[in-house]
């Protein structure tokens, strides 16, 4: 009898522990990407919008080195991803939002409702720059980011990406 009151007691253990959701899940989605430099020096954000569905995938990140308007000179830059200065953001809104008064002016506007926040915790932010065309006059750069081992957290769920393709834009640059 205690044998297998003890197979019992095992079994509920075994079956009970729980290391919480762990959710490999592309967070990913259509939208554009857009960025800006906010007030505070060397501060950058990069963010998609999908107001179908009312949620946005933000990047801020500070760094002495980069510069929205200038391509570095090895064409490629790696920032470490925190919880504090080079962030990852998703959130879910109550309702639609506009990406340059929420995420480029120092005050956001009131009456957002976010129902749903998950932060990188860790990871890296790959910057890389190809030359799209070039005239007498201009060179046209694809400016792409990725994400590269990404463990993004909320409230019961963690979701992990080995590569999260962030977006991509264009830069002119005169020659």
């Amino acid at each position: 009898m205690n044998r297998i009151f003890s197979l019992i007691i095992f079994a509920l253990l075994i079956t009970g522990c729980s290391e919480g959701d762990v959710i490999e899940n592309d967070i990913d989605f259509s939208a554009s990407l857009e960025n800006c430099s906010n007030l505070n020096e060397n501060t950058f954000v990069f963010y998609k919008i999908d107001n179908t569905s009312n949620q946005s995938l933000s990047l801020g990140f500070t760094s002495t080195t980069f510069e929205l308007d200038t391509v570095p000179e090895d064409l490629s830059i790696t920032i470490p991803l925190n919880e504090t200065t080079n962030t990852l953001f998703y959130r879910q809104f109550g309702s639609a939002i506009s990406g340059a008064d929420y995420f480029c002016a120092s005050v956001p506007p009131s009456g957002i409702t976010v129902t749903q926040e998950l932060i990188g915790s860790d990871g890296s932010i790959e910057i890389t720059y190809s030359i799209d065309s070039t005239t007498d006059t201009e060179t046209i750069y694809n400016r792409a980011i990725v994400l590269k081992n990404v463990t993004i957290i909320g409230e019961d769920i963690v979701i992990r990406q080995e590569v999260l393709e962030f977006g991509t834009d264009k830069i002119t640059i005169a020659n």
